[in-house]
Order: structure tokens, then sequence, then C-alpha cells
């Protein structure tokens, strides 16, 4: 399974368009909140609410499931900042994902806590840690050997 991952573009829908353009052959294309764009400019991204997308109506966060493989995406924002990540994990492992997928920092991130991989992408439209903009390719070749390629661009 394969998927690009993005977060936090705050309407900027050309980078959106163009990152499909780009990586054609994506299971799944996610989007981690904070679009600020309506539903039917996000056809193709399995999207999820963010602390800015009050004026549409995504949902707080979604499961994909593919074989043996849970995906947690989920913005983040619902969560308080000094507990965000251990609560997050503690959602991922309620709800028997071995990934959670998250945004609101517009800091990259990946890590393995727990058992649960956590990703980040960063931002589309800027990084607070004066990073360029990021978004990440995930590529899962085995679950049961943890074989998972992450590359953030």
């Amino acid at each position: 399974m394969k998927f690009l991952l993005v977060s936090d573009n705050h309407g900027r829908r050309e980078v959106l368009d163009e990152l499909i353009k780009m990586y054609p052959d994506q299971d799944y294309y996610l989007h981690a909140g904070d679009s600020e764009l309506p539903p039917e400019y996000l056809k193709q991204y399995q999207a999820v609410t963010g602390n800015n997308d009050y004026f549409y109506d995504y949902p707080n966060h979604l499961i994909i499931s593919e074989n043996e493989v849970r995906i947690l995406l989920i913005h983040g924002h619902q969560y308080f900042m000094m507990n965000r990540l251990k609560d997050l994990v503690k959602l991922a492992q309620e709800l028997k994902c071995q990934v959670v997928c998250f945004g609101h920092t517009h800091r990259p991130f990946q890590k393995e806590i727990d058992g649960i991989l956590a990703l980040n992408p960063g931002s589309l439209r800027y990084n607070r840690d004066g990073s360029a903009p990021s978004y990440m390719l995930v590529d899962f070749k085995s679950i049961h050997d943890y074989q998972v390629e992450v590359k953030r661009y």
C-alpha cells in the first residue's frame, strides 16, 4: 500500500492538484486537515477536518484499512499540545491502528512510539521549524516485518 500524506495547505489548491499529477500511482491521497477548501476540490483525497476548516463538513477522523494495515487520519488539534503525541498514539492503539497520521503543528515528524508509527508531513503552506513546505510518501512493503518506507519532500 502506498499513500501520499499532506496537511495544512491553508487554501493552496494548486499544490494538491500538482501532487496528484506528480504521483498518480498512489493507492491513497490523505489530507490531515486545514485544507480550507470545499470538498469538491479534494475529491481524490481522504480528508479530515482541521481547526481552520470551520466552513466545511469533514469527519473528525478516518480509519483507512487495507489488508492488515490500519491508518488513523486526524488533524490533532483536538488534543492539548503537551500530551498530543501521547494521546494520538493511545487513540491509534484503541482503534487498533498501526499508524497515526496527523497535522496541525506545521512541523514534520516521524517516529515509532509504543508500536505506532506517528507521521506528520508538516505543512504545504509553511513549516514552523523553518524548513520548506513538505509532504510525505509512504510505502508499506510489509506490515509483518515492519518494512515501511517514508520519504519527506
